[in-house]
């Protein structure tokens, strides 16, 4: 499994970790549909993701296509990504542009480096 997804009692939000690389356009789709799964009837439907433990992957015409028909699915507010190095925050960038293409509507995603500006951010602290 390329990642783990659980909500996250202690900060009130969904957490996504991602160990190593997606595996296919299925397995991001699963992890979207667990994340809804997990915010279903929260107040805030927010994410913090977790690409520390990424790794580089060559994303296909096919994985593209498919992440940008599993945006359809996103039911959440905001997401906060952390730990990304430049080549990943490069690389999901460029999935989340491919997202756009058939939901312009996605909320909105940052980027940060430290996981306390995330948090700060996603529960509307930032000043």
């Amino acid at each position: 499994m390329a990642y783990e997804t659980f909500y996250d009692e202690k900060i009130g939000m969904v957490r996504l970790n991602l160990k190593g690389q997606w595996g296919s356009g299925r397995e991001f789709a699963e992890a979207v549909s667990m994340m809804n799964s997990l915010l279903d009837e929260r107040e805030k439907r927010i994410v913090i993701c977790d690409l520390s433990q990424g790794s580089f992957q060559s994303y296909t015409k096919e994985f593209r296509q498919s992440v940008a028909r599993t945006a359809k699915n996103v039911e959440i507010e905001k997401a906060a990504i952390t730990g990304a190095s430049p080549v990943l925050r490069m690389m999901a960038k460029m999935l989340l542009a491919a997202a756009r293409t058939l939901n312009p509507e996605l909320p909105e995603v940052r980027f940060f480096n430290l996981e306390e500006e995330a948090l700060e951010w996603l529960k509307g602290e930032e000043s």
